[in-house]
C-alpha cells in the first residue's frame, strides 16, 4: 500500500476511532443505568419498576443495533475509497484508458509469455509531438480536442487483442501481441498520419509521430520495454490529408 492509500485509509480510520470511543462510552452509560435498574427491580419487582426496565433494555438494543449498522457503513465507505483508489491507479482520466501503470503491469505480464513461446512483441508510442506549438497557436480546448480526437483514432485502428494506454499528455502507447518489428508497420499503416480537428470554423491536420520497439526476449524490467519504445527515433510518416483540412 502506497502513501497515498495509507493516507486515504487512515483519516476515515482516525476520525472512526473517534466516534467509536463515542459509542463506547454511550454503550458503558447505557449498561450502568441498565445495572442500576435491575437492582431497583431486584429490590422492588413492582409493575411501574419493570415496565421501567423492559423500557431501558428496548433503549439499549437500539443502542447496539445502530453502532453495529454504522460501523458497517463506515467499512464499506473505506472498501469504496480503497476501490477507487485501486481504480485511479490504473485509469486514465482520458476516455477512461489504461494509463501508464496498467500498461507496465500488461508488459510484466506479456513478457514472460514472450520468452516461452518465443515470439516478440511490440511497443509503439503515438504522440502529438507538435501539440505544445498548436495550444499556442489555437489554444487549450482546441488541443484537448485533439488529444481526444487521438484516443478516438486509436481505438477504432486497435484491434481487441491489443492494449492501448494513455501515457499522459498527448502521448499513448500500444502493446502490439505476438508481433515482430516489420510486422508492425501493417498496424501503422492504419493509424493516420495526422488528425483533423475542427476549431468551429475550420478543420486543421495536428501530426501524429510514432515510434516503435521490439521486445527482444532479454530485458528484465517493463519500465526499461516502455522508456526504450519512448526513446526511439520517430519514424518518417506521411501526414494523412483530409478533405478542406489545412495544416494546424
Amino acid at each position: 500500500m502506497d502513501e497515498l492509500e495509507e493516507n486515504a485509509v487512515q483519516e476515515p480510520q482516525k476520525a472512526g476511532w473517534k466516534r467509536s470511543a463515542v459509542r463506547f462510552a454511550t454503550v458503558a452509560l447505557a449498561g450502568v443505568v441498565l445495572l442500576m435498574q435491575a437492582v431497583q427491580v431486584a429490590r422492588d419487582p413492582s409493575l411501574a419498576n419493570l415496565a421501567v426496565a423492559a423500557v431501558f433494555v428496548l433503549l439499549a438494543l437500539a443502542i447496539a443495533a445502530q453502532i453495529v449498522l454504522l460501523r458497517s457503513m463506515g467499512n464499506r465507505r473505506i472498501r469504496r475509497a480503497m476501490s477507487r483508489l485501486h481504480g485511479s491507479a490504473y485509469i486514465s482520466d482520458l476516455e477512461g484508458l489504461p494509463n501508464r501503470n496498467y500498461l507496465l503491469s500488461e508488459i510484466r505480464r506479456e513478457m514472460p509469455r514472450a520468452r516461452n513461446i518465443g515470439v516478440p512483441f511490440v511497443v509503439v508510442v503515438l504522440s502529438l509531438d507538435t501539440l505544445d506549438e498548436v495550444r499556442a497557436r489555437r489554444g487549450d480546448e482546441f488541443a484537448e480536442r485533439a488529444t481526444r480526437g487521438m484516443a478516438d483514432v486509436l481505438k477504432r485502428f486497435t484491434r481487441t487483442s491489443d492494449f492501448i494506454a494513455h501515457l499522459g499528455g498527448p502521448r499513448f502507447a500500444v502493446l502490439l501481441n505476438e508481433c515482430r518489428y516489420e510486422d508492425s508497420f501493417i498496424y501503422l499503416k492504419r493509424v493516420p498520419g495526422s488528425i483533423a480537428v475542427s476549431d468551429g470554423r475550420s478543420m486543421y491536420e495536428v501530426p501524429v509521430a510514432a515510434r516503435v520497439h521490439q521486445y527482444d526476449l532479454e530485458a528484465l524490467y517493463a519500465t526499461d520495454v516502455l522508456n526504450d519504445a519512448e526513446q526511439a527515433q520517430p519514424l518518417r510518416r506521411k501526414q494523412t490529408t483530409h478533405f478542406g483540412s489545412i495544416a494546424a
